[in-house]
């Protein structure tokens, strides 16, 4: 028994040595990754630069892909804009176009419809003007555009149609009705007068100045007149005068043809006469108009047609809707509404009509 309790013992004590040996072993020496490890530790604490360096580095491609997302997205918006600017652009151009080739059409409507002879010609026109209007609507329909041209009848501003017209037997002299009457008057009592056209054979006017056929407005304060005439078979004499001056120009043409005098226009054939400007210093330009007469003096001195539009008259003339020339209750001026609507634009306007008129 007693031999067996010193052997326990001592292995005991044998292996509570060599554990305490192992220990302390243990306690002294630190594994080498684990030293490793602790100096990376340190050393990543006690380098911040590399750490700002990094930061720096990712807010740069950041900012970097911002701005080139800026850059592409403004490209689109500036490209988009410059394509619907060009289509703005292209179907405004369009609806002025319709436009003015609607006002043009109207104008030449109401001149037919003046030239038609009845005794008032402010009806049939507006008739004609709706059928117009719903013409041209269908048209344009067809090509996807709402299109609407209409006369606004309660802005007819009424006038007086005078005219002229060629004979079976050719041109007629410049005299009254009664074919004798060389100095007449055409329409007293005019404020405005628009659309003023002559047409003389200008191998049948005077040869000098004094004896010519003569045009004038003549005012309470003054008048103006053009004389023509014509020395040489190729040319035509337009004189014009006022109260403070006189201009006369020769105007060429071909031997033999006739001469077309825009009164209101300022031409001749074609040809601008800036000396010819109707009724300077007896017409005004506005509110409150100045009446005056246009006259006609020596008027078997030209042959020829005429026809002009005056808002005023009275009772002066001698020109009725059935004598030669003659004259017709008619229209001065009117204003038309104009629509043109597509899918990328709606253009309206209200235009006046009245062709012709001296300051148009």
């Amino acid at each position: 028994m007693a031999d067996v309790r010193t052997r326990s013992g001592g292995d005991r004590s044998d292996a509570t040595t060599g554990a305490t040996t192992e220990s302390g072993a243990s306690a002294g020496r630190t594994p080498p990754d684990r030293a490793d490890w602790g100096r990376r530790g340190r050393d990543v604490r006690e380098s911040p630069d590399e750490d700002r360096g990094q930061i720096i580095l990712i807010t740069g491609l950041t900012l970097a892909v911002l701005f080139v997302a800026v850059v592409l997205l403004l490209n689109t918006v500036i490209y988009t804009e410059n394509l619907a600017t060009r289509g703005v652009d292209a179907g405004g151009a369009e609806a002025v176009e319709f436009r003015d080739g609607s006002v043009e059409d109207l104008a030449g409507i109401l001149y037919r419809e003046h030239r038609n002879g009845s005794a008032n010609a402010t009806a049939p026109f507006l008739a004609s003007a709706e059928r117009y209007g719903r013409t041209v609507g269908g048209l344009r329909a067809r090509d996807g555009v709402v299109a609407d041209v209409r006369v606004n009848a309660s802005t007819v501003d009424s006038g007086h149609f005078i005219a002229q017209n060629e004979t079976d037997a050719g041109f007629r002299n410049m005299t009254a009705p009664d074919g004798t009457t060389a100095d007449w008057t055409v329409a007293g009592g005019v404020n405005r007068t628009r659309n003023y056209r002559l047409t003389v054979d200008s191998t049948s006017v005077a040869t000098s100045a004094g004896a010519a056929f003569t045009v004038v407005a003549d005012g309470a304060g003054g008048n103006w007149s053009v004389s023509l005439s014509n020395d040489a078979a190729d040319a035509i004499d337009v004189t014009v005068r006022n109260e403070t001056d006189t201009v006369s120009e020769t105007f060429l043409h071909d031997s033999g043809e006739n001469v077309t005098i825009d009164l209101t226009a300022g031409t001749v054939d074609g040809q601008r006469f800036p000396a010819l400007v109707w009724a300077e210093g007896v017409q005004n330009g506005s509110e409150p108009y100045d009446s005056y007469d246009v006259r006609y003096e020596n008027g078997t001195e030209a042959r020829g047609t005429y026809h002009l539009v005056v808002d005023e008259r009275d009772g002066t003339s001698p020109l009725t809707d059935s004598s030669r020339p003659y004259v017709v209750e008619g229209i001065y001026s009117v204003e038309v509404e104009v629509l043109h609507r597509t899918p990328g634009l709606t253009y309206g306007d209200t235009v006046r009509l009245a062709p012709g008129e001296r300051d148009a």
